[in-house]
Protein backbone atom coordinates (compact mmCIF):
# COMPACT_ATOMS: atom_id res chain seq x y z
CA UNK A 1 0.00 0.00 0.00
CA UNK A 2 3.03 2.32 0.70
CA UNK A 3 3.87 2.20 -3.02
CA UNK A 4 0.68 4.16 -3.87
CA UNK A 5 1.92 6.71 -1.66
CA UNK A 6 5.67 6.94 -2.89
CA UNK A 7 3.61 7.27 -6.38
CA UNK A 8 1.92 10.25 -4.88
CA UNK A 9 5.23 11.82 -4.13
CA UNK A 10 7.01 10.96 -7.53
CA UNK A 11 4.35 12.71 -8.89
CA UNK A 12 6.04 16.47 -9.76
CA UNK A 13 3.02 17.99 -10.24
CA UNK A 14 1.85 17.48 -6.39
CA UNK A 15 5.36 19.50 -5.52
CA UNK A 16 5.85 16.85 -2.08
CA UNK A 17 8.89 15.55 -0.74
CA UNK A 18 6.81 13.69 2.23
CA UNK A 19 3.36 13.29 3.64
CA UNK A 20 2.72 12.71 7.58
CA UNK A 21 -0.23 10.50 8.95
CA UNK A 22 -2.04 10.60 11.83
CA UNK A 23 -4.55 7.72 12.59
CA UNK A 24 -7.39 7.76 10.29
CA UNK A 25 -8.45 6.16 7.52
CA UNK A 26 -5.39 6.69 5.25
CA UNK A 27 -3.02 5.93 7.82
CA UNK A 28 -5.27 2.30 8.21
CA UNK A 29 -5.47 1.96 4.41
CA UNK A 30 -1.45 2.47 4.74
CA UNK A 31 -0.77 0.36 7.51
CA UNK A 32 -3.21 -1.94 8.07
CA UNK A 33 -3.27 -0.67 12.05
CA UNK A 34 -6.13 0.90 13.56
CA UNK A 35 -5.41 3.49 16.04
CA UNK A 36 -7.63 6.40 17.10
CA UNK A 37 -6.73 10.05 17.10
CA UNK A 38 -6.09 11.16 21.34
CA UNK A 39 -4.36 13.27 23.28
CA UNK A 40 -0.82 11.62 22.07
CA UNK A 41 0.30 12.87 18.92
CA UNK A 42 1.16 9.52 16.51
CA UNK A 43 2.60 10.71 13.39
CA UNK A 44 4.16 8.44 10.33
CA UNK A 45 6.06 10.36 7.37
CA UNK A 46 6.57 8.76 4.72
CA UNK A 47 9.56 10.14 2.66
CA UNK A 48 10.61 9.81 -1.21
CA UNK A 49 13.92 10.10 -0.02
CA UNK A 50 14.23 7.96 3.76
CA UNK A 51 12.22 4.75 5.23
CA UNK A 52 9.27 5.67 7.20
CA UNK A 53 9.81 7.23 10.39
CA UNK A 54 7.04 6.88 12.92
CA UNK A 55 6.75 9.23 15.99
CA UNK A 56 4.57 6.75 18.21
CA UNK A 57 3.30 6.88 21.85
CA UNK A 58 5.12 4.02 23.85
CA UNK A 59 1.78 2.42 24.89
CA UNK A 60 1.56 2.07 21.52
CA UNK A 61 4.38 0.72 20.09
CA UNK A 62 3.61 -2.91 21.04
CA UNK A 63 0.65 -2.92 18.32
CA UNK A 64 2.14 -1.00 16.35
CA UNK A 65 5.59 -3.51 15.98
CA UNK A 66 2.68 -6.19 15.40
CA UNK A 67 2.30 -4.71 12.14
CA UNK A 68 4.97 -5.27 10.39
CA UNK A 69 5.15 -2.28 8.67
CA UNK A 70 8.81 -1.24 8.07
CA UNK A 71 9.65 2.33 9.93
CA UNK A 72 11.96 3.61 12.03
CA UNK A 73 10.10 4.43 15.08
CA UNK A 74 10.47 6.82 17.62
CA UNK A 75 9.00 5.90 20.79
CA UNK A 76 7.48 8.69 23.64
CA UNK A 77 6.91 8.76 27.25
CA UNK A 78 3.97 10.88 28.72
CA UNK A 79 6.46 12.20 31.57
CA UNK A 80 9.09 13.12 28.80
CA UNK A 81 6.51 14.98 26.03
CA UNK A 82 6.82 14.48 22.49
CA UNK A 83 8.64 16.70 21.09
CA UNK A 84 12.00 15.44 21.46
CA UNK A 85 10.66 12.53 19.44
CA UNK A 86 9.41 14.71 16.49
CA UNK A 87 13.03 16.00 16.48
CA UNK A 88 14.75 13.18 16.41
CA UNK A 89 12.01 12.18 13.35
CA UNK A 90 12.99 15.48 11.49
CA UNK A 91 16.66 15.36 11.72
CA UNK A 92 16.55 11.82 10.17
CA UNK A 93 14.52 12.92 7.72
CA UNK A 94 16.34 16.20 6.73
CA UNK A 95 15.46 20.06 6.65
CA UNK A 96 13.61 21.96 3.92
CA UNK A 97 11.33 19.83 2.23
CA UNK A 98 7.77 20.03 1.05
CA UNK A 99 5.57 17.98 3.40
CA UNK A 100 1.78 17.11 2.52
CA UNK A 101 -0.30 16.86 5.55
CA UNK A 102 -4.14 15.03 6.00
CA UNK A 103 -5.60 19.25 6.51
CA UNK A 104 -8.83 17.33 7.92
CA UNK A 105 -7.10 15.43 10.17
CA UNK A 106 -4.08 16.86 11.82
CA UNK A 107 -3.93 18.84 15.02
CA UNK A 108 -2.70 22.20 15.60
CA UNK A 109 -0.01 20.76 18.27
CA UNK A 110 1.19 18.29 15.69
CA UNK A 111 1.87 20.85 13.55
CA UNK A 112 3.63 22.98 15.67
CA UNK A 113 6.04 20.43 16.87
CA UNK A 114 6.90 19.64 13.37
CA UNK A 115 7.63 23.63 12.80
CA UNK A 116 9.46 23.81 16.04
CA UNK A 117 11.98 20.78 15.23
CA UNK A 118 12.26 22.46 11.70
CA UNK A 119 11.60 25.79 10.96
CA UNK A 120 12.61 25.07 7.18
CA UNK A 121 9.97 22.65 6.61
CA UNK A 122 7.06 23.80 4.41
CA UNK A 123 3.94 22.09 5.33
CA UNK A 124 1.19 21.91 2.69
CA UNK A 125 -2.40 20.80 3.12
CA UNK A 126 -2.66 17.75 0.75
CA UNK A 127 -5.59 16.23 2.40
CA UNK A 128 -7.25 15.49 -1.47
CA UNK A 129 -3.79 14.50 -2.88
CA UNK A 130 -2.90 12.03 0.37
CA UNK A 131 -6.85 10.52 -0.05
CA UNK A 132 -6.79 9.86 -3.63
CA UNK A 133 -4.66 6.11 -2.56
CA UNK A 134 -8.53 5.24 -1.40
CA UNK A 135 -10.21 6.98 -4.84
CA UNK A 136 -9.92 3.24 -6.44
CA UNK A 137 -11.46 0.46 -4.34
CA UNK A 138 -9.69 -2.80 -4.66
CA UNK A 139 -11.45 -6.40 -4.29
CA UNK A 140 -11.37 -6.62 -1.13
CA UNK A 141 -13.09 -3.02 -0.32
CA UNK A 142 -15.82 -4.25 -2.81
CA UNK A 143 -16.08 -6.73 -1.03
CA UNK A 144 -16.30 -5.46 2.69
CA UNK A 145 -18.59 -2.03 0.86
CA UNK A 146 -20.81 -5.40 -0.04
CA UNK A 147 -21.22 -6.76 3.04
CA UNK A 148 -21.79 -3.31 5.25
CA UNK A 149 -24.43 -2.75 2.80
CA UNK A 150 -26.12 -6.21 3.44
CA UNK A 151 -25.96 -5.86 7.51
CA UNK A 152 -27.64 -2.09 6.82
CA UNK A 153 -30.51 -3.55 4.58
CA UNK A 154 -31.33 -6.63 6.94
CA UNK A 155 -31.41 -4.25 9.87
CA UNK A 156 -33.79 -2.20 8.02
CA UNK A 157 -36.19 -4.89 6.95
CA UNK A 158 -36.29 -5.98 10.66
CA UNK A 159 -36.91 -2.65 11.87
CA UNK A 160 -39.78 -1.94 10.07
CA UNK A 161 -41.57 -4.66 10.76
CA UNK A 162 -40.73 -3.06 14.25
CA UNK A 163 -42.17 0.27 13.33
CA UNK A 164 -45.80 1.24 14.94
CA UNK A 165 -47.75 4.53 15.77
CA UNK A 166 -46.93 5.94 18.63
CA UNK A 167 -43.16 4.69 18.71
CA UNK A 168 -40.30 7.77 18.95
CA UNK A 169 -38.39 8.19 16.71
CA UNK A 170 -35.65 7.61 19.31
CA UNK A 171 -37.34 4.04 19.97
CA UNK A 172 -36.89 3.29 16.32
CA UNK A 173 -33.36 4.34 16.27
CA UNK A 174 -32.24 1.80 19.01
CA UNK A 175 -33.89 -0.89 17.07
CA UNK A 176 -32.23 0.05 14.76
CA UNK A 177 -28.48 0.57 15.87
CA UNK A 178 -29.62 -3.27 17.92
CA UNK A 179 -30.33 -5.11 14.15
CA UNK A 180 -27.05 -3.65 12.51
CA UNK A 181 -25.01 -5.43 15.23
CA UNK A 182 -27.15 -8.31 15.31
CA UNK A 183 -26.38 -8.39 11.88
CA UNK A 184 -22.65 -8.48 11.55
CA UNK A 185 -22.04 -4.55 11.86
CA UNK A 186 -18.63 -3.85 13.70
CA UNK A 187 -20.03 -0.73 14.33
CA UNK A 188 -22.16 2.14 12.83
CA UNK A 189 -21.39 4.18 10.01
CA UNK A 190 -22.28 7.63 11.65
CA UNK A 191 -24.89 8.53 13.92
CA UNK A 192 -28.66 6.74 12.65
CA UNK A 193 -30.99 9.58 11.29
CA UNK A 194 -34.69 8.40 12.18
CA UNK A 195 -36.87 11.29 11.49
CA UNK A 196 -40.56 11.67 11.31
CA UNK A 197 -43.19 14.26 10.36
CA UNK A 198 -41.71 17.62 10.39
CA UNK A 199 -38.30 16.51 11.86
CA UNK A 200 -37.35 14.44 8.18
CA UNK A 201 -37.28 18.63 6.33
CA UNK A 202 -33.93 18.48 7.97
CA UNK A 203 -31.33 16.85 6.07
CA UNK A 204 -29.21 16.05 9.33
CA UNK A 205 -31.62 16.25 12.20
CA UNK A 206 -31.47 14.90 15.51
CA UNK A 207 -33.68 11.93 16.79
CA UNK A 208 -36.65 12.50 19.39
CA UNK A 209 -37.19 11.01 22.40
CA UNK A 210 -40.59 13.21 22.98
CA UNK A 211 -42.27 12.88 19.63
CA UNK A 212 -44.39 9.72 18.56
CA UNK A 213 -44.95 9.23 15.03
CA UNK A 214 -48.47 9.03 14.11
CA UNK A 215 -50.64 8.15 11.08
CA UNK A 216 -49.83 10.10 8.09
CA UNK A 217 -45.65 10.80 9.28
CA UNK A 218 -43.14 10.86 6.77
CA UNK A 219 -40.24 8.56 8.57
CA UNK A 220 -36.97 8.99 7.31
CA UNK A 221 -34.17 6.74 7.87
CA UNK A 222 -30.40 7.70 7.37
CA UNK A 223 -28.03 5.45 8.11
CA UNK A 224 -24.81 2.69 7.34
CA UNK A 225 -23.10 -0.15 8.85
CA UNK A 226 -19.01 -0.53 9.40
CA UNK A 227 -17.65 -4.19 8.26
CA UNK A 228 -13.62 -4.09 8.50
CA UNK A 229 -13.41 -0.49 8.80
CA UNK A 230 -15.47 0.27 5.72
CA UNK A 231 -18.87 1.67 5.54
CA UNK A 232 -22.17 1.87 4.31
CA UNK A 233 -24.76 4.71 3.79
CA UNK A 234 -28.00 4.41 2.94
CA UNK A 235 -31.53 6.68 2.59
CA UNK A 236 -35.27 5.09 2.17
CA UNK A 237 -38.38 7.18 3.35
CA UNK A 238 -41.58 5.98 4.24
CA UNK A 239 -45.05 7.40 5.10
CA UNK A 240 -46.46 5.38 8.30
CA UNK A 241 -50.52 4.13 7.47
CA UNK A 242 -51.21 6.78 4.75
CA UNK A 243 -49.90 9.53 2.22
CA UNK A 244 -51.06 11.95 0.46
CA UNK A 245 -51.37 12.63 -3.49
CA UNK A 246 -48.90 15.54 -3.06
CA UNK A 247 -46.92 13.35 -0.81
CA UNK A 248 -47.06 10.89 -3.58
CA UNK A 249 -46.10 12.51 -6.24
CA UNK A 250 -42.93 14.53 -4.34
CA UNK A 251 -42.05 11.11 -3.31
CA UNK A 252 -41.47 10.18 -7.48
CA UNK A 253 -39.72 13.02 -8.22
CA UNK A 254 -37.02 12.35 -5.95
CA UNK A 255 -37.51 8.65 -7.08
CA UNK A 256 -37.12 9.86 -10.96
CA UNK A 257 -33.91 11.63 -9.69
CA UNK A 258 -32.47 8.74 -8.14
CA UNK A 259 -32.77 6.66 -11.07
CA UNK A 260 -31.38 9.14 -13.36
CA UNK A 261 -28.12 9.20 -11.43
CA UNK A 262 -28.39 5.34 -11.28
CA UNK A 263 -28.72 4.86 -15.18
CA UNK A 264 -26.35 7.94 -15.80
CA UNK A 265 -23.49 7.01 -13.74
CA UNK A 266 -20.39 5.74 -15.57
CA UNK A 267 -16.54 6.23 -16.68
CA UNK A 268 -15.65 9.63 -18.05
CA UNK A 269 -18.83 11.34 -16.57
CA UNK A 270 -17.76 14.46 -15.18
CA UNK A 271 -19.28 14.79 -11.21
CA UNK A 272 -20.69 18.39 -12.18
CA UNK A 273 -22.51 16.64 -15.29
CA UNK A 274 -24.20 14.08 -13.39
CA UNK A 275 -25.40 16.03 -10.11
CA UNK A 276 -26.99 18.64 -13.13
CA UNK A 277 -28.48 16.02 -14.92
CA UNK A 278 -30.09 14.43 -11.44
CA UNK A 279 -30.64 18.06 -10.13
CA UNK A 280 -32.48 19.14 -13.58
CA UNK A 281 -34.53 16.30 -12.54
CA UNK A 282 -35.42 18.20 -8.75
CA UNK A 283 -35.84 21.27 -10.54
CA UNK A 284 -38.39 20.61 -13.58
CA UNK A 285 -40.98 19.79 -10.50
CA UNK A 286 -43.52 21.88 -8.99
CA UNK A 287 -41.04 21.20 -6.00
CA UNK A 288 -37.23 23.19 -7.17
CA UNK A 289 -37.72 25.10 -4.08
CA UNK A 290 -37.39 22.18 -1.39
CA UNK A 291 -33.64 21.38 -3.13
CA UNK A 292 -30.90 22.20 -0.44
CA UNK A 293 -28.07 19.79 -1.20
CA UNK A 294 -25.90 17.98 -3.88
CA UNK A 295 -26.41 14.80 -5.38
CA UNK A 296 -23.70 12.71 -3.60
CA UNK A 297 -20.09 12.26 -2.45
CA UNK A 298 -17.51 9.15 -2.47
CA UNK A 299 -17.68 6.23 0.26
CA UNK A 300 -15.19 4.04 1.64
CA UNK A 301 -13.25 4.13 4.92
CA UNK A 302 -14.81 7.51 5.22
CA UNK A 303 -18.75 8.65 4.89
CA UNK A 304 -18.50 11.39 3.17
CA UNK A 305 -14.32 11.15 1.11
CA UNK A 306 -13.87 12.08 -2.56
CA UNK A 307 -15.41 12.18 -5.48
CA UNK A 308 -17.63 14.68 -4.38
CA UNK A 309 -20.64 14.55 -6.90
CA UNK A 310 -21.96 18.80 -7.59
CA UNK A 311 -22.00 20.63 -9.86
CA UNK A 312 -18.39 22.69 -10.58
CA UNK A 313 -16.54 19.45 -9.92
CA UNK A 314 -14.96 18.43 -13.44
CA UNK A 315 -13.29 15.55 -12.48
CA UNK A 316 -14.27 12.34 -13.97
CA UNK A 317 -16.12 9.25 -12.69
CA UNK A 318 -13.57 6.26 -12.78
CA UNK A 319 -13.70 2.61 -12.52
CA UNK A 320 -13.60 1.49 -8.86
CA UNK A 321 -14.90 4.67 -7.64
CA UNK A 322 -17.91 4.03 -5.25
CA UNK A 323 -20.36 6.91 -4.74
CA UNK A 324 -23.78 7.62 -2.89
CA UNK A 325 -26.58 8.74 -5.31
CA UNK A 326 -29.01 10.90 -2.80
CA UNK A 327 -31.73 13.07 -4.30
CA UNK A 328 -33.82 14.64 -1.86
CA UNK A 329 -36.69 17.44 -1.23
CA UNK A 330 -36.84 19.12 1.91
CA UNK A 331 -40.47 21.11 2.53
CA UNK A 332 -39.75 23.22 5.79
CA UNK A 333 -41.45 22.31 9.11
CA UNK A 334 -43.67 19.71 6.43
CA UNK A 335 -41.46 16.88 5.20
CA UNK A 336 -38.22 15.73 3.75
CA UNK A 337 -37.89 12.84 1.37
CA UNK A 338 -34.19 11.08 0.26
CA UNK A 339 -33.43 8.32 -1.69
CA UNK A 340 -29.98 7.10 -1.57
CA UNK A 341 -28.01 4.24 -3.01
CA UNK A 342 -24.30 2.89 -2.91
CA UNK A 343 -22.91 2.44 -6.35
CA UNK A 344 -19.75 1.31 -7.44
CA UNK A 345 -18.29 2.50 -11.31
CA UNK A 346 -18.04 -0.37 -13.33
CA UNK A 347 -16.30 -0.58 -17.11
CA UNK A 348 -20.20 -0.64 -18.55
CA UNK A 349 -21.04 1.94 -16.19
CA UNK A 350 -22.29 1.36 -12.17
CA UNK A 351 -23.62 -1.34 -10.07
CA UNK A 352 -25.63 -0.75 -7.04
CA UNK A 353 -25.00 -1.92 -3.85
CA UNK A 354 -27.67 -1.40 -2.65
CA UNK A 355 -30.97 -3.20 -3.33
CA UNK A 356 -33.95 -2.57 -0.86
CA UNK A 357 -36.75 -1.55 -2.66
CA UNK A 358 -37.05 1.98 -3.35
CA UNK A 359 -41.04 2.21 -4.44
CA UNK A 360 -42.99 4.42 -2.37
CA UNK A 361 -44.29 2.45 0.82
CA UNK A 362 -46.89 2.89 3.29
CA UNK A 363 -46.08 1.14 6.04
Amino acid sequence: MIDKLLRILENKENALDAVALVPGPNFRHITGGQFFLMERPFVIFISKFHKPVAVVPVLEVSNFTKLNFDADIIEWQDNDGFQHAFDKALKILGDNFALGIEGQLMRAFEMQAITKASKNVDIKNAHKIISKIRLHKEEYEINNLTKAVEVAEQALKNTLDFVKEGLTEVEIKSFLMQQLLKFGAQGIAFEPLVLAGSNSALCHGHSRHDYKIQNGDCLLFDFGATVNGYHSDITRTFFVNSVSEQERNMYDVVLRANQKGRELSKPGMSMHDLDDSVTKVLEASEYKDFIVHKTGHGLGMDVHEDPYVMRKNYELLEKGMVITIEPGLYKDTHLGIRVEDDVLITNEGCKSLTSFDRDLRVI
